[in-house]
């Protein structure tokens, strides 16, 4: 369970007929999050059901702020 009004991560783990849209595999941040419906609005992208993707989640608060750092030193 995710907490509400939190932005998060999930990866896709199916993209039938949304191929042009999703790619398996590739992470997705969840903007908001419709359970109710069963949908996740993905920045930018829209919605799409979340039988599509799987929530990551990161082993800690530190490996998210060195995966940051790393990405922006090899920019």
């Amino acid at each position: 369970m995710v907490e509400t009004g939190k932005i998060f991560h999930v990866r896709c783990v199916d993209n039938t007929l949304q191929r042009d849209k999703l790619s398996v595999g590739h992470v997705y941040e969840v903007t908001k999050d419709l359970p109710r419906d069963g949908y996740y609005e993905l920045g930018g992208l829209g919605r799409f059901s979340r039988a599509r993707f799987e929530i990551v989640h990161p082993t800690s608060a530190n490996d998210d702020i060195r995966a940051r750092q790393v990405y922006r030193s090899s920019r």
